[in-house]
């Protein structure tokens, strides 16, 4: 047992030496766009507000809103957030609002910063982003959660 403890070890620390020299001479560029994206999954509802928008400012296509019953996938659909604005992009045509960001109360036991994106009416948040992956949840009794990728 203490065998293959010893050898569980020696493979971890392997790996880690391993990633650190894989990671070592990346360029500077790459190191300042690291501190507006985000490898890893990483919450975005207990975020700054200026963190969540540094997140996700950009171009994001929209590809799927999904709740425990329901799928609807999204062909054409952009949104481009910038700040407190954001631009809709459907088949071509621009629809521009107002995020209206706020802090309020998502339903779901806690607190974030709300946005009018979808609807002006039933506010959603930015839940989580992975790499290029922007996962935002909407507010409302059908509790859609929406895939949105970097473009």
């Amino acid at each position: 047992m203490n065998r293959v403890k010893s050898i569980f070890i020696v493979a971890i620390v392997g790996l880690y030496l391993i990633g650190i020299s894989s990671c070592k001479g990346k360029s500077e560029q790459k190191e300042e766009k690291i501190a507006t994206s985000v490898n890893a999954k990483t919450t975005l509802f207990d975020k700054s507000l200026p963190d969540i928008k540094a997140l996700i400012n950009g171009k994001w296509e929209l590809v799927s809103g999904q709740n425990a019953g329901q799928l609807c996938e999204f062909e054409n659909t952009f949104i481009v957030f910038d700040d407190d604005k954001y631009v809709w992009s459907e088949d071509g045509k621009d629809e521009p609002g107002n995020l209206n960001w706020r802090n309020g109360d998502t339903g779901a036991g806690y607190k974030a910063y709300l946005m009018d994106v979808f609807y002006e009416t039933n506010p959603s948040y930015p839940l989580a982003i992975s790499g290029d992956t922007l996962y935002i949840q909407d507010c409302t009794e059908t509790g859609y959660k929406y895939t949105l990728v970097r473009r």
